[in-house]
């Protein structure tokens, strides 16, 4: 398994718990629990495909709702050191550095709101 397979799985692991602690799980309805787990799904896509058409969007929307901007702020980060390790330990990864360079507009965007 490559390593960036299993830092994407860590993230994700990272944002199911902290939205534990951020969104009150039992009190959401069926339908809210199903919405959020598409854009949860969909922030995962656009950091692993960056050039696709509204993978921006996709983090913005769910990083400006208060209630998950602490989620999508540390997945982002999470994200950003791992991308980080990698191209220090080959620069070579033009992927990876794309990545990177997606997601550090993807935490100014949603820290600036």
């Amino acid at each position: 398994m490559r390593r960036a397979d299993v830092l994407s799985r860590y993230a994700v692991l990272l944002c199911v718990v902290l939205a534990g602690y951020v969104v009150d799980v039992a009190a959401m309805t069926d339908i809210e629990a199903r919405e959020l787990g598409y854009k949860v799904t969909a922030v995962k896509v656009a950091i692993q495909e960056p050039a696709a058409p509204g993978a921006m969007q996709a983090i913005t929307s769910l990083g400006h709702d208060q209630r998950y901007y602490v989620m999508v702020r540390g997945w982002l980060t999470y994200q950003l050191q791992g991308d980080r390790s990698l191209l220090e330990a080959n620069p070579d990864q033009p992927e990876v550095r794309a990545r990177v360079d997606f997601v550090q507009r993807a935490i100014r965007a949603i820290d600036l709101e």
